[in-house]
């Protein structure tokens, strides 16, 4: 079995910027996170941005081991993440910057 490559900083940085260093689940939103793989990486060896999520430790686990969660609700919350930082264009995108 392959060993586990590494998240890159600046990729794990975008995943807790995007959830605003909260746990994506909106009924949850505690504020200790962790980086979980949506496909696990164990089948996809995948470790982009896309494929990432910031989850509490607690949500991790009920996804990941004791499978409350599943992949579709986790990439409809990774959906709702993506829609809500881009709620504005790209003009205000800049200006905040």
């Amino acid at each position: 079995m392959k060993q586990r490559d590494l998240i890159p900083s600046n990729i794990k940085r975008a995943v807790l910027v995007e959830s605003g260093h909260r746990c994506a689940i909106p009924t949850c939103r505690a504020t200790t996170t962790e980086i979980a793989h949506i496909v696990a990486w164990s089948k996809s060896q995948d470790n982009s941005f896309e494929n990432l999520i910031a989850l509490c430790p607690n949500c991790h686990t009920r996804y990941d081991q004791k499978k409350e969660i599943d992949e579709k609700s986790m990439k409809m919350y990774k959906q709702n993440l993506s829609i809500l930082n881009y709620r504005y264009g790209e003009f205000e995108r800049r200006l905040f910057e």
